[in-house]
This record gives structure tokens, C-alpha cells and sequence, in this order.
């Protein structure tokens, strides 16, 4: 391992109270070392984790929904985060930097809404983006050094264009113009076929469905591949066969959301999907990628050149019924995405960072560390232990930075890297 200087150089995203015990503490992890377990058995409480409880007690609820019309034009403060919001996602926020109150501010003087897009692409590409609106808020945010807010994610837009945000020179920030993107899902293709369709029920058997097909020149297949149901059944076998923990949804909406959290996209592979209108259209892309990548089954390290294996994309495991990735503030304000695993690459020796601690720790009840790859010492995320009088369940598991790993592929006969990502 080099100087800690060395290590300084890829840890831009940690903050400086994790940075701290650099220097007092570096040493070396198989990532097998369990705290041990006393007396009893006590399951973590998932619904802890969404409560975002180190943001504070001070929190008041809000009350009230904006809701945007489709087909007009409206004006929102946007951010650009460097992560991807879906419909439903809580996004925490500790304010401390002059653009993020700044915006904040203006969004709640006026509808409590600002815009979350992950950057402003260029060169004729559209931007899109989900809208936030503020539920939790710090009592006092005008006499404070930094205020706390949680909001969720609703509706999905496109920029028209943008201006810069008053008082502000920062490029994280601007107001735009923006549409909604209406949210559209087409039922069931050949249930207009039928010729009594309310004798039918909505789960009649293939049996039915055949019949329907007798009346259309067309083929079963090309109806099939239009069914929103047939698409969310096809993807859900694919998903619970990579995640076995995975709680998997039923609406085929939401769950075309879910798989874009599960880190088998790119970042702006999720911008894209993000700004699909049709359901149907979005579940097809992503059975379509899924089907070119099958042989995908680990993640791998995002550093430059590195390509490290990190773990097993079956590791995977949710600590929150929001699901595996989630979203989550430091005391210092920096927001990360990241997705929980069980366990690490056998031969991995992550380099772990400091000394425990239960400071402003997302998971009540853990502790963590600051964890590296062992090839490039790039910043991986974080290893969460029980507390050593504790008897939660599980003992140890790990929190990996979205922007740390991605997905691995050992590309087919049949499909290039470009043909994968020929709609993007």
C-alpha cells in the first residue's frame, strides 16, 4: 500500500470526518472477520433504513402534493446530482453547501419541488430527469449554518431549456424548462379482440387467448410481445434468477423502475429509460439488454483500468423494503447511491479505512468503515459490523458506491459492446 496521500487521491466523494482515521488506522480485510453473535437473535428492521433517522429529530412533516400537468410547459429549479431518481425514491439531503440551499429554498418558497436529472447532456441529447418534492423539513432553515430535508421522487420530465439559477455562478444548479413525461402503459393487446369481453377474466388461460387470436390475421406473437403482463412475467424470472433476495414488484410500472436500481444499467443507460413514455417500450429494452448480457454475474471496480471483481451480483440483498440500492446523505452533505451486498469476492482483500464508527450511520445499529480496492485504492463504499453487544442480524455486510463498480460482461458470438447499446 502507498502514503496515505496516495489513498487521499481517490477518496474526492468521502467525507473529511470518514477521512479522519486515515492516518491512525489502514489495514488490510478479507472481509470474513464476523463479529459474534450473543444470545438470541434480533432481524435488522428494514423499515428503519427509509426514516433516514441520522438526519435528525427536528424534522416537520409537510403537507400537500403538487401535481404537474402534462402537455404544458413549466419552470423547475433543477440539480444535477450525478445520480439517477426513480418515481417513489426517497432522496435525503443535508443542505451545507450555497447551491444546494440556495435551491432548496426556492423550491420550498414556492411548491416544494425541484427537479433531480444526473448531468446536463450536450451535443443535441436530451436531459431528463425526476421531479422531488420536499414531505420533511428542518424547523429553522434560515438562521441555520445547514438544514435537513427528505423528498421523494413523483414525476418524470425532459428539459426543454435552461437559464442560470439566480444568485448562483455553480453549474449544479439552474432553472429550466421543463414537460412532464406522462406515464403510459397499454393493457392487454388482444382484449380488444374479444368478442364478450366482460364474460372474460383478466387471467383467462392461453386457451382464451388463442381463440381472440382467430379473429386477426396476425400471429399470437405479435400480440404477445405488446402484453405489459408477459413483459413484467419475463422479467421478473430473470431478475429472482440473479437476485434470489430480491423482493420482487407486481405492478409492471414500478417494476420497470425497480430493475434500473439493481445496478445492471449504466448511468446513462437509466437517463435514457428514464425518459421512455410507454411501459411496454421500457420493459422491452430492458429484456432485450438482459438478453445480451446473460452471462453478467459479477460486479467489477470502476477505477481507471482496474476491473477488479468485487462480488457476485447474487449477493445482493436489500436492507431497506425500498429495496437493494438506495440513496443516503453524509454529515457533510455528499450524496451517494449505493446497493448492499452479503459478501465480497473470496480472494478480495479490501483495504478498510479507519476505525469503526456509528456516526451519522445509515443503518441503526452498525457500524462502518471506509472501504478501497485493494488494486487502484479507489474509494468502494463502506462495511457495515454489528455492534459487538448487539444481536442483529446479519453480522457484517457491505455498501458499494454506485459510481465504484459495474456490471461484468463476457460479450457473446452474436452481440457486439455496440450493438448493446445501439438506443442509447
Amino acid at each position: 500500500m502507498d502514503s496515505s496521500s496516495d489513498i487521499s487521491d481517490n477518496l474526492s466523494d468521502v467525507s473529511d470526518f470518514e477521512f479522519q482515521f486515515i492516518s491512525e488506522h489502514s489495514y488490510q480485510s478479507n472481509g470474513r472477520v464476523v463479529p459474534p453473535i450473543v444470545d438470541g437473535v434480533t432481524h435488522y428492521d428494514q423499515n428503519l433504513t427509509p426514516a433516514h433517522k441520522y438526519l435528525g429529530d427536528g424534522l416537520c412533516e409537510t403537507t400537500g402534493r403538487t401535481v404537474f400537468e402534462e402537455n404544458i410547459t413549466h419552470t423547475l429549479p433543477v440539480i444535477f446530482l450525478r445520480l439517477n431518481l426513480m418515481p417513489g425514491q426517497t432522496l435525503p439531503i443535508i443542505a451545507r453547501t450555497i447551491d444546494v440551499k440556495l435551491l432548496l429554498k426556492y423550491a420550498l418558497s414556492t411548491n416544494r419541488a425541484f427537479g433531480v436529472s444526473y448531468k446536463l447532456n450536450k451535443k443535441g441529447k436530451q436531459t431528463f430527469g425526476t421531479i422531488a418534492e420536499v414531505y420533511e423539513q428542518s424547523i429553522d432553515i434560515e438562521n441555520s449554518q445547514s438544514f435537513q430535508v427528505k423528498a421523494m421522487g413523483h414525476q418524470r420530465y425532459k428539459i426543454l431549456n435552461i437559464t442560470p439559477f439566480p444568485e448562483s455562478n455553480g453549474q449544479s444548479i439552474a432553472l429550466a424548462q421543463i414537460k412532464i413525461i406522462p406515464d403510459t402503459t397499454l393493457t392487454r393487446p388482444y382484449r380488444q379482440l374479444c368478442l364478450h369481453p366482460k364474460n372474460r377474466n383478466l387471467r383467462h388461460n392461453d386457451a382464451c387467448r388463442k381463440k381472440d387470436m382467430w379473429q386477426t390475421l396476425w400471429p399470437d406473437w405479435v400480440y404477445t410481445q405488446f402484453d405489459v403482463n408477459h413483459l413484467a412475467s419475463i422479467l421478473t424470472k430473470k431478475i429472482k434468477i440473479l437476485y434470489k433476495d430480491v423482493k420482487v414488484l407486481d405492478d409492471p410500472c414500478l417494476l420497470s423502475f425497480q430493475v434500473l436500481r439493481l445496478g445492471i444499467f449504466q448511468p446513462k443507460q437509466v437517463s435514457f429509460l428514464l425518459g421512455i413514455e410507454s411501459t411496454n417500450l421500457r420493459l422491452q429494452y430492458e429484456i432485450s439488454y438482459w438478453n445480451d448480457n446473460q452471462a453478467m454475474q459479477k460486479f467489477i471496480c470502476n477505477g481507471d483500468d482496474c476491473n477488479a471483481v468485487i462480488c457476485d451480483m447474487s449477493s445482493v440483498f436489500p436492507m431497506s423494503p425500498e429495496g437493494p440500492q438506495g440513496t443516503y446523505c453524509n454529515s457533510w452533505g455528499q450524496i451517494h447511491d449505493m446497493i448492499t451486498v452479503t459478501d465480497l469476492a473470496n480472494n478480495l482483500s479490501v483495504i478498510v479505512i479507519g476505525r469503526a464508527s456509528t456516526e451519522c450511520c445509515w443503518f441503526p445499529g452498525y457500524k462502518w468503515l471506509i472501504i478501497l480496492c485493494p488494486c487502484c485504492q479507489s474509494h468502494l463504499g463502506w462495511q457495515y459490523e454489528a455492534s459487538e453487544n448487539s444481536s442483529l442480524v446479519p453480522r457484517i455486510f457491505y455498501g458499494l458506491s454506485m459510481r465504484a463498480i459495474k456490471p461484468f460482461f463476457e460479450w457473446n458470438n452474436t452481440a457486439s459492446p455496440e450493438e448493446l447499446n445501439q438506443w442509447l
